[in-house]
């Protein structure tokens, strides 16, 4: 399992549960209240003798793990620290728990953070406790700016573990990850350190920051890529000008090892980028475009680089066909020149046959409520081409404070590809599963109805399990009470009863 919570300040989710129908095969753990922990973390792990969940105290200082049976039923809580520290989240690798946490010193004075470091303590499997010894992941260093980004993330086959961090430009408000250095460090399995490097990004002849950092992973055998806008003069994505050119740095341990790539797909607005790579170390790199703006999606592309970064494997676009965007938009008639707008790459996934999934939301910006939307549904082949596009209306218009029990999971099994929401969180409002088969062919089935309990599933702590089963976490609207649940997911499609389906 993969956790990725690393920055100084840090919000965790929490959560709590809903009661299902009876003949829905989902089982569910006694409703408990929230006392000396308040937000659910994760799932740590799951396995012969049950469930292993991570909980924080509400300002992150104090750490409990729970324990529960197969059924679901609570075993023991253990707390795991005592006293206060920033913990800054968990890693879990071979078997191993390691809570990381922050070491800083305040100065009140400059309003600087002081020797700032990165610690990881693991967790013992027989005590529940940290254990004394800590690793360092990041040596005590002073900040320079008043804002500070930083991360992990793990390779493939979990052999290798990144650890980055950076302080950010913040000159221009609407820019994230604006800087020209970065911090990398990459750690094997058992968390000793490989190399470390400090790397600058932005042109050496220039003294403005250009480039702005968008998402970062490492293979299999340690080297890291960096995908990048590099930003042409004007810094901006609100103007209707294309600014940026998005672009992947790759870095290995030796000075020498470092390289970049642009893309040639012509001059467009390319947004909600991400990458990955494969179990060969060819790096797949996907994402959006538009003919107009930033924020709007005429299509999607698809690229392939090979592992020594010498060769275009693949280079694919794909404009949305007319049908679709009729579909995606709700019109009977499409004037010229109209496309989708403020959809954000939520999830992806990539299979082993090399497939690529990806999933959409239609987020608009609102000042106070979270609005979340249609889902874009997009499966693309090891060659690039589209193998199916589905699109999936709901609707959630509410307050910040609901945002976690909005969005979607989606997670791919056996062939088939599984999106899981909430239609609303109100009397009125359901949870629903998906699933697409390899046809493209679509099931809807809801599992929990909200008339009578405020208990709500939250996507975000979803966890998919062996034996066609997923991980529930669930909160109750007044974040007072939690539970979690297990439901078996290809039972619950085995009926053509499906009163689900009668909604659109």
């Amino acid at each position: 399992m993969k956790t990725s919570l690393l920055t100084l300040l840090i919000g965790i989710l929490g959560f709590t549960y809903p009661k299902a129908q009876n003949d829905i095969p989902i089982i569910q753990s006694e409703v408990l209240d929230n006392e000396n922990t308040q937000l659910t973390n994760s799932l740590l792990e799951a396995d012969s003798t049950g469930y292993y969940v991570l909980r924080f105290e509400k300002k992150m200082n104090a750490v409990e793990i729970e324990h529960y049976d197969t059924n679901l039923v609570l075993v023991k809580k253990y707390p795991v620290t005592e006293g206060q520290r920033p913990y800054a989240g968990v890693l879990t690798m071979k078997k191993k728990w390691y809570l990381l946490c922050f070491n800083y010193k305040k100065n009140e004075e400059k309003k600087i953070f002081e020797q700032v470091s990165l610690f990881a303590n693991v967790i013992s499997r027989k005590t529940f406790r940290l254990e004394k010894d800590s690793i360092t992941l990041i040596r005590p260093f002073k900040m320079e700016s008043k804002s500070y980004r930083g991360n992990f993330t793990t390779s493939p086959d979990d052999s290798k573990i990144l650890v980055y961090d950076y302080e950010e430009d913040d000159e221009v408000d609407h820019i994230k990850g604006l800087t020209d250095k970065i911090n990398l460090r990459v750690f094997d399995s058992r968390l000793q350190l490989l190399w470390e490097r400090k790397v600058h990004l932005g042109p050496v002849d220039k003294t403005r920051r250009m480039v702005v950092i968008k998402k970062l992973r490492v293979s299999n055998e340690g080297e890291v890529a960096i995908l990048t806008d590099i930003f042409r003069d004007k810094r901006s994505y609100e103007i209707k000008e294309i600014t940026a050119d998005p672009t992947l740095f790759f870095v290995g341990k030796e000075r020498e090892k470092f390289s970049r790539y642009t893309p040639s797909l012509g001059n467009y607005y390319y947004n909600q980028l991400n990458f990955t790579f494969d179990d060969e170390g060819n790096v797949i790199w996907f994402g959006f475009y538009s003919r107009q703006r930033y924020y709007q999606q005429a299509g999607v592309f698809y690229i392939k680089i090979n592992k020594n970064r010498t060769k275009v494997l693949v280079k694919k676009q794909h404009t949305f066909e007319k049908e679709y965007l009729m579909e995606i938009m709700s019109r009977r008639r499409m004037p010229k020149m109209i496309e989708p707008r403020a959809y954000k790459l939520v999830h992806w996934h990539r299979s082993a046959e090399g497939d690529i999934t990806i999933s959409a939301e239609y987020q608009p910006h609102g000042v106070y409520n979270f609005k979340s939307h249609g889902v874009m549904l997009i499966k693309m082949d090891n060659l690039g081409e589209i193998v199916w596009k589905r699109y999936v209306y709901k609707s959630a218009n509410y307050a910040q404070k609901f945002r976690k029990f909005l969005s979607h999971y989606l997670f791919v099994q056996d062939g088939n590809t599984y999106m899981v929401y909430n239609n609303g969180i109100y009397p009125s409002g359901f949870a629903r599963i998906i699933r697409i088969d390899s046809e493209g062919r679509m099931r809807r089935r809801i599992f929990l109805l909200y008339q009578n309990q405020n208990e709500l599933y939250i996507p975000a702590l979803s966890r998919v399990l062996s034996r066609n089963r997923l991980f529930l976490g669930l909160e109750d609207r007044f974040f007072q009470s939690y539970c979690f649940g297990v439901l078996d997911y290809a039972k619950i499609f085995e009926s053509d009863s499906d009163r689900a389906n009668a909604t659109p």
